[in-house]
């Protein structure tokens, strides 16, 4: 009669870092809580080798235990499997099976590239830490480390400087955005020469008109100066001022769509 709790031992074994099977494993034991302090789980990651690999096979053999693979290369997957079959091996191969399923269905080729998750992953993670970014440097709340932004955004009030950014920053690029004051000078060694900055500018009648909107959707009271069509002329005269100084490139927002700025932006990031 068999034990109940006999010992359970998973190897993991992988052609990058193997971290699909071990989300696999932790997910199924969890459906064993008798058995989770007596598993033994082992991981192989980066196989590289035929020889390597069937040395953990054979490892697998003496041990009794279950192979769990996440192997994307053909070869290696025929090996793991004519060989567990000859030597009686519990195997589980997670990719073969879904690939072809994948492949028979839509008639597309897999890259079958190891470390595509780990790739994709890392492309998140940049994204996150962009976005936080953009966050950190968003309407000139911080100064300090702006160095670091992939490009600087200037512009006064009402011209798309946080959305752009936001759209940018989760594309991945860090984007500092700057509002323009003609009473709130920006000190000059906030930029150095090798900073990419852009201007964002647009009519004072444009401006004028979304402010006015602004205002009454805020229901905001006793701010005529705000939407005075003196006051934004001259805030966009300073603007130019600033523009000038910095040598950004300037790009009117009137009536654009923010995917089109950004795609105007990009151009440069990829230069």
């Amino acid at each position: 009669m068999q034990n109940n709790n006999e010992h359970l031992a998973l190897y993991i074994v992988s052609d990058s870092i193997g971290e699909t099977a071990q989300r696999m494993i932790h997910a199924t034991l969890t459906q064993f809580p008798d058995i989770e302090d007596d598993v033994e789980i082992k991981k192989f990651p980066f196989i590289k080798n035929e020889e390597e690999f069937l040395t953990i096979l054979k490892l697998a053999k003496q041990r009794d235990a279950i192979v769990i693979t996440t192997l994307v290369n053909p070869k290696f997957n025929q090996i793991g499997q004519a060989y567990a079959e000859e030597q009686g091996i519990l195997y589980v191969d997670y990719m073969t099976d879904l690939l072809n399923l994948i492949e028979n269905k839509t008639h597309k080729k897999a890259l079958r590239e190891s470390g595509a998750l780990r790739k994709m992953d890392q492309h998140y993670f940049e994204r996150i830490e962009a976005m936080e970014f953009s966050v950190k440097y968003d309407d000139g709340k911080v100064f300090t480390g702006i160095e670091e932004a992939d490009a600087v955004i200037l512009g006064v009030s009402r011209t798309s400087k946080t959305p752009l950014s936001m759209y940018l920053a989760n594309k991945g690029y860090k984007i500092a955005n700057i509002p323009l004051v003609p009473e709130a000078p920006i000190p000059e060694e906030v930029f150095n020469k090798k900073m990419l900055v852009f201007g964002l500018t647009a009519s004072p009648d444009y401006i004028m008109n979304i402010r006015t909107e602004r205002i009454r959707v805020l229901g905001m009271k006793g701010s005529a100066n705000y939407n005075s069509l003196h006051r934004i002329k001259k805030e966009l005269s300073y603007a130019e001022e600033v523009f000038d100084k910095f040598n950004a490139i300037v790009i009117n927002t009137e009536y654009k769509s923010i995917e089109e700025s950004a795609f105007y932006i990009e151009k440069y990031l990829n230069k």
